[in-house]
């Protein structure tokens, strides 16, 4: 007699490969509850995706492999994530070719791979945040890696990136991109607040506007103010998102007030400023500071 298929519920959560949805299911009804995630690699269709999710469909398709990059970075609990990232691995020596995935021929030394457990208590592997950090911040372009850098001073306790990264290539000195990853270590600012005051630190910093201080509180005020040149009593702060209610508008306003009473210049920057309308707010930038 012909043993009938199992139902879906013996299979274990998480991503399966085709093989084993075949077997489960037949060749015909996978794809009906399950979403491909990589090629020859699904996970059910209503499964809410999680960097733990993410790395265990990595490590099914490239059994071998190291997670590092944003998605270590996220699962040691990085605050600024972009919204979209490549899952990036190391590989060895293999040449693996996946859509979704960057594979980099290296590998990462053993004292620095850590082990998490999938949900059905399989073994993943991925980069410690010092090394996660090392390769994000010489694979991105500068001002992202600066993100990653300031925002990996609080991706967790005793995690100070300005010495990890260093500390780390003392130990593997020849490692590709050393140069470059220790000259943005060099610019790392712990004290920023938001990815778009990385951004906008640099931007201060590309146009020759160094001599700011970060998150200073003004003589007398209850405030601290994103980026102050104390001497000419100029501020620029960053207006983002959290400013958009209501109420925290009337507190901006009467902080703006206060900080104009005082004799400060306030310079405001939105997203829509700094991307769309950036020379215009150099050249403000630049008079104010003449």
């Amino acid at each position: 007699m012909t043993e009938p298929r199992r139902g879906p519920g013996r299979l274990s959560p998480g991503p399966r490969r085709t093989t084993e949805l075949h077997a489960v299911f037949g060749t015909h009804r996978a794809p009906k509850n399950y979403r491909r995630v990589h090629q020859g690699v699904w996970e059910p269709v209503d499964a809410r995706t999680t960097p733990i999710t993410r790395l265990a469909a990595a490590t099914l398709a490239c059994p071998h492999a190291v997670a590092t990059g944003w998605l270590a970075a996220e699962i040691h609990g990085h605050p600024w994530v972009p919204r979209d990232y490549p899952v990036e691995v190391a590989v060895g020596r293999r040449r693996v070719r996946r859509p979704g995935i960057t594979a980099r021929r290296y590998e990462i030394p053993d004292a620095h791979v850590d082990t998490i457990l999938a949900a059905d208590g399989s073994p993943l592997r991925l980069a410690s945040p010092e090394w996660a950090m090392f390769d994000l911040a010489r694979h991105l372009d500068r001002t992202e890696a600066m993100v990653a850098l300031d925002g990996g001073c609080r991706m967790g306790a005793g995690l100070d990136v300005r010495s990890a990264i260093p500390d780390l290539l003392a130990r593997y000195p020849q490692r590709r991109g050393c140069r470059i990853a220790l000259e943005r270590c060099a610019l790392v600012e712990p004290r920023t607040e938001s990815p778009m005051e990385t951004r906008l630190r640099l931007f201060l910093i590309d146009l020759g506007l160094t001599d700011f201080r970060i998150q200073f509180a003004p003589p007398g005020l209850p405030y601290r103010v994103d980026f102050v040149f104390v001497e000419r009593k100029v501020a620029v702060e960053y207006d983002g998102a959290g400013h958009r209610t209501a109420a925290q508008h009337g507190r901006d306003v009467e902080r703006l007030n206060r900080l104009r009473a005082a004799g400060w210049r306030v310079i405001q920057v939105t997203a829509s400023i700094f991307y769309r309308r950036r020379e215009e707010l150099a050249a403000q930038l630049l008079a104010a500071l003449a």
